[in-house]
């Protein structure tokens, strides 16, 4: 990693190590951005911290489990320390199962509800006061879903993750909005990553991750006047049409 340029802008994304999250990671690149990159496998880390710095970024690979608060917090304070500051926090770290209500795991409830929704608002919770004390443009930006907005079976915790991601989020929004915070929750339906490669739909007619990347970019390039606080994605043909 070179040396600290603190005129560059820094963010924090989690599940930063495939998929969504490195897609997003690499948009942050382009936009000029040094960015913290955070996941549980340190090789898939290194691959997204390697394309990220061959786009001109400083990246800072911190492999951790989000669901665990103290190595949560040192990754915050490592970010802050090892890139100057902090200015956009982008959750995305997250999991999906499948499970009927009535014979579901509770624990496994458990795990999904703190990797999914919990992890992320004390995510939140532990940025904003950096993104707080800078200038004006910071970002706090969630990775939810259509299971936000709408119920689907067999996968009743993910949904309630989601419902709570899309809520916390307007929250949020509110409490930052009059200090030039611009809060999002992005919602996508089906999107091609290891989660649903095995799932029986039609991986060519979902959504890419690069796709929710460039929802994430409008965000983050939308005036000051304005917050695009909900943006939902939907793949313009039905993957389970076959």
């Amino acid at each position: 990693m070179t040396a600290v340029n603190n005129q560059r802008r820094v963010a924090f994304v989690t599940g930063a190590g495939r998929g969504i999250g490195r897609a997003i990671a690499r948009m942050l690149a382009e936009e000029g951005y040094d960015i913290a990159l955070l996941a549980r496998s340190a090789g898939e880390l290194s691959q997204t911290a390697r394309e990220c710095e061959a786009l001109g970024a400083r990246a800072l690979p911190i492999s951790s489990d989000i669901t665990d608060p103290v190595q949560l917090d040192q990754a915050i304070e490592q970010c802050v320390r090892d890139l100057g500051s902090l200015h956009v926090l982008v959750n995305n770290a997250g999991a999906f199962h499948w499970g009927s209500a009535d014979t579901a795991d509770p624990d496994a409830w458990d795990h999904l509800i703190d990797l999914n929704l919990k992890s992320s608002m004390r995510a939140t919770r532990l940025a904003l006061p950096h993104i707080l004390a800078g200038e004006e443009g910071g970002a706090v930006l969630f990775i939810a879903s259509m299971a936000g907005r709408i119920a689907f079976g067999m996968n009743a915790a993910y949904v309630a993750s989601k419902h709570g991601i899309v809520g916390f989020a307007g929250s949020v929004f509110q409490d930052v909005r009059e200090r030039g915070i611009k809060v999002c929750a992005i919602c996508p339906g089906l999107v091609e990553t290891s989660i649903t490669d095995d799932i029986g739909a039609d991986l060519a007619k979902m959504i890419q991750p690069e796709d929710v990347a460039e929802a994430a970019r409008y965000m983050l390039r939308t005036p000051s006047h304005v917050c695009p606080t909900e943006i939902i994605l939907q793949p313009q043909r039905a993957p389970w049409e076959k």
